[in-house]
């Protein structure tokens, strides 16, 4: 017996989740604060943030803006984290210890 195909607009819609097609968890999931990243514009913005500290040029505005966000922003970054269900303090922590080896190793 045959199973029925899927719809063109399923086949469109699971496309542009690219965890789905790979199976990959979400870059932040060891961070969710109940269960499962909320994935979407706030954990999108948290990844970019995150890149934006470590790829950038050092001094550069974006990593300024990057570093801002991540280790001062005393709203900003709990919003961003409640909205995407991260826990903000593991996260925040665990990116300051990132920060400190990072200084140590270049010493």
């Amino acid at each position: 017996m045959t199973q029925p195909l899927e719809s063109l607009e399923d086949l469109i819609l699971a496309s542009l989740n690219p965890r789905a097609i790979t199976g990959l968890p979400h870059p932040l999931s060891k961070f969710a604060a109940n269960g499962a990243v909320k994935e979407g514009p706030y954990a999108d913005a948290i990844i970019e943030f995150i890149k934006d500290w470590t790829c950038e040029a050092p001094e550069s505005v974006k990593q300024g803006a990057a570093k801002w966000f991540l280790f001062e922003s005393e709203k900003a970054f709990f919003v961003a984290c409640f909205e995407a269900r991260i826990d903000a303090e593991r996260l925040r922590s665990h990116l300051r210890l990132r920060e400190r080896l990072s200084a140590e190793e270049n010493e």
